[in-house]
């Protein structure tokens, strides 16, 4: 009895050692099979009010669109239903086509078209948190140059023009633009995510 278990057993051993040999396949060197796999959509995050509160909400973003100006778009558009039955709204008016977002560095421009009347407070806390959450994004891929210092020399360079170490994240200021009248808030007032 223990023969036939021991001959089970070593044949067992076998069968295994064989297919782990590879059945017979001979290793393939790389294959080019065309564009990595996609799927996963880019997503931004737009800040909603939930009371008084600034709330980061994330949001597929569209292929080949500016970040920073699709995630405007997305804010300026509004909450979804879904977002609205969690109570989230926004101080924001309806705006018309025409906003125009630049990025240059660490700073973000919003300009809103003819007729929009001066935001509320809350309503350029939205927009300063989602288009310098959207720059800071895509910094990541890039260094944000920063801003000029005083001198008018960046900060990220020395007087003579040799590059200085980045420390940290350089601060984002976002400046909203309306046809008679302009404010400026920096992404300190945004809540960490």
């Amino acid at each position: 009895m223990r023969e036939v278990v021991r001959a089970t057993a070593l044949t067992g051993l076998a069968a295994g050692l064989l297919a782990l040999a590879g059945c017979g396949v001979p290793p393939t060197g790389v294959i080019d099979a065309g564009a990595p796999a996609s799927g996963i959509p880019a997503r931004t995050t737009v800040y909603f009010l939930a009371g008084t509160a600034l709330r980061g909400v994330p949001r597929p973003t569209a292929d080949g669109t500016d970040p920073v100006a699709g995630a405007v778009a997305l804010l300026l558009a509004g909450p979804t239903r879904a977002e609205a039955r969690q109570h989230l709204t926004t101080d924001l008016p309806e705006v018309p086509a025409g906003v125009r977002v630049t990025s240059d560095g660490d700073t973000v421009t919003v300009r809103l078209p003819p007729g929009v009347g001066r935001l509320t407070d809350r309503g350029v806390e939205q927009l300063t948190c989602t288009a310098a959450h959207a720059r800071r994004s895509t910094a990541s891929r890039g260094p944000v140059r920063p801003a000029a210092s005083p001198t008018g020399t960046p900060d990220a360079f020395a007087a003579d023009g040799a590059p200085r170490p980045v420390r940290g994240a350089a601060q984002i200021s976002v400046r909203v633009v309306g046809a008679a009248w302009d404010t400026v808030r920096a992404d300190s007032l945004c809540p960490s995510d």
